[in-house]
């Protein structure tokens, strides 16, 4: 179990609304310990389980809602 922090560009957000959105997603995914989105920083720094979850699982969880998930450079 390797716990990692990362942050991630949210395209597809228009308000605050969708960034609560996004976290409360993001969060209640398996092998996701803390999710946080920021729509001025339009990103969201997670911290999850490599083990268990990784960016693609997490992008599909959010690709039903028009939100996508891009690792930040």
């Amino acid at each position: 179990m390797a716990i990692v922090r990362k942050k991630f560009i949210v395209e597809g957000m228009h308000c605050g609304s969708c960034a609560v959105s996004t976290g409360m997603i993001l969060e209640n995914l398996k092998g996701v310990k803390s999710a946080r989105a920021d729509y001025d920083a339009r990103s969201a720094e997670v911290e999850y389980d490599d083990a268990r979850i990784g960016p693609a699982d997490m992008n599909r969880a959010l690709e039903g809602l028009g939100y996508r998930l891009r690792e930040d450079a």
